[in-house]
């Protein structure tokens, strides 16, 4: 039973992969940083003390802006949900809903949401990178900071005794990003103090070269 909501969860997430690419996927990729925000601030008033929680949100608001700039530079508007939603993106209310309510089950099940999300962020982002070719410098960057949360989140997973199993990712891969360095204590430039890293946005702005302000107010490395 847990496998296959598992799978039934993964599938919802990555569904839109599968069709042909187009304004609905980068409107799609935009959301899911609105998502990562959300969740994360929701989960982090109720763990404090879980660091990536506190420090991350403060990325993805960074994240959210340099993908906003890639729909302006497609010509493609911000969307605007309909009232009771908070994504137009099908799907997307309820994949929020359903690991807000995994991650609130304890501290480790809500580093466990985080790794999750970012699982599914890099395997969307690597195809995206295929997909948009203009676009493949800011996407990339955008992947190396989800990288740096990953880590971030699975050394508190793992510091908890929790684990987990990949599921948008190949293994080799998912094991190859653990592996990885980057940044401080994992999370690129202390993610939320100065963002994740140098990337580089459509209008010129490096993704970490200013402090964005999340719903939360952690500022303390992870």
């Amino acid at each position: 039973m847990k496998t296959a909501a598992l799978l039934t969860l993964g599938l919802l997430f990555l569904a839109p992969l599968a069709r042909a690419t187009g304004p609905a996927t980068l409107i799609r990729l935009y959301e899911e940083e609105i998502l990562a925000h959300d969740l994360y601030v929701a989960l982090g008033e109720k763990f404090p003390d879980v660091m990536p929680l506190q420090n991350i949100p403060h990325s993805e608001l960074r994240h959210r802006e340099a993908l906003a700039a890639v729909l302006k530079a497609d010509g493609i508007e911000v969307p605007k949900p309909q009232e009771g939603h908070r994504f137009v993106t099908a799907g997307l209310d309820e994949t929020f809903a359903q690991w807000l309510a995994d991650g609130q089950k304890s501290v480790a099940d809500a580093c466990r949401a985080g790794v999750r999300l970012e699982d599914h962020d890099i395997a969307e982002l690597r195809q995206a990178q295929t997909d948009f070719p203009a676009h493949k410098e800011v996407l990339a960057q955008l992947e190396a900071a989800s990288n740096n949360h990953l880590r971030a989140f699975h050394r508190n997973l793992t510091a908890r005794g929790g684990a987990y199993t990949p599921e948008a990712l190949p293994a080799a891969d998912f094991k190859a990003i653990l592996a990885g360095t980057g940044g401080t204590n994992g999370c690129g430039a202390a993610c939320g103090l100065t963002g994740c890293g140098p990337g580089v946005t459509p209008g010129g702005k490096g993704l970490g070269t200013g402090n964005g302000k999340a719903t939360n107010k952690g500022q303390k490395r992870d």
